[in-house]
């Protein structure tokens, strides 16, 4: 009994390796050439803005004034936007598992002049639904202003002035 071994000679060896490029290629172009639509809203939806902190209207809530982006501006919504363009509103967390800063962290910095990483806060799950009122004079509900929460803050002033 006789054993034979083949042998792949240098030409055919060169044929398999190009044939396995082609296809490698043929196999990857179409994903390759497939590109997302880009987003006018930054990566994870944070936003850099510059400005003077205040005490807002409860114990968690605080307001950028006479600020202004560094970068891309976040989203506004609603009418309260084109009367204070300059204006944002911020929530304090209340507890552990949320992200951003509390009250405790954001009072010492009131009234001086800031520059805040802020993130939107996730909207609350809507209620039930409400009854539809048969009085048409009333005005549509206005949809309240975006709430952002800090998760960075900078002392750039000691005053506003």
């Amino acid at each position: 009994m006789t054993r034979t071994t083949l042998t792949v000679g240098p030409v055919l060896s060169d044929r398999l390796v190009v044939t396995g490029l082609v296809l490698t290629c043929w196999i990857a172009a179409p994903a390759a050439q497939r590109t997302q639509t880009p987003t006018n809203e930054p990566a994870h939806n944070v936003y850099l803005l510059t400005g003077c902190l205040e005490r807002g209207d409860s114990p968690t809530a605080f307001r950028l004034t006479r600020a202004s982006a560094v970068g891309q501006a976040p989203p506004r919504q609603g009418a309260s936007a084109q009367t204070e363009p300059d204006v944002y509103e911020l929530q304090a967390v209340s507890s552990v598992s949320e992200q951003g800063f509390s009250s405790e962290k954001l009072q010492p910095e009131v009234g001086t002049r800031v520059e805040l990483t802020i993130r939107p806060v996730e909207a609350a799950l809507p209620g039930p639904a409400q009854p539809a009122s048969t009085n048409a004079a009333e005005k549509p509900a206005e949809s309240p202003r975006p709430r952002f929460s800090v998760h960075k803050l900078e002392r750039l002033a000691d005053s506003c002035k």
